[in-house]
């Protein structure tokens, strides 16, 4: 292994693991009531940098094959969106 790269991979793991106590510790400010929306939107875009840099750093797809970096980040906004949609959907019948 390259010293550049794994320099590189030394700082997403960094990002990484900061990006998910952040969220962590955002998800535990509420215990046991719903998260309101903006923490759960927070978290979910956190969610989804974290699985670029997974993706594009420890799968070593940066700049090599963008066609299946872009189909396997496509994966974590499917599901993120899926769940800002139910999120939503939720809090809508709750105000009704």
């Amino acid at each position: 292994m390259k010293t550049k790269s794994s320099v590189s991979l030394f700082a997403s793991t960094n990002w990484i693991l900061m990006m998910g106590i952040v969220s962590g510790l955002i998800a535990a400010q509420w215990k046991h009531e719903a998260l309101p929306l903006a923490a759960i939107v927070t978290i979910l875009v956190l969610t989804v940098f974290k699985a670029r840099l997974i993706i594009l750093d420890f799968m070593h797809l940066r700049g090599e094959r963008p066609g299946l970096a872009a189909a396997l980040l496509a994966w974590p906004v499917f599901f993120t969106v899926a769940i800002l949609a139910k999120s939503l959907a939720a809090g809508l019948l709750d105000t009704l």
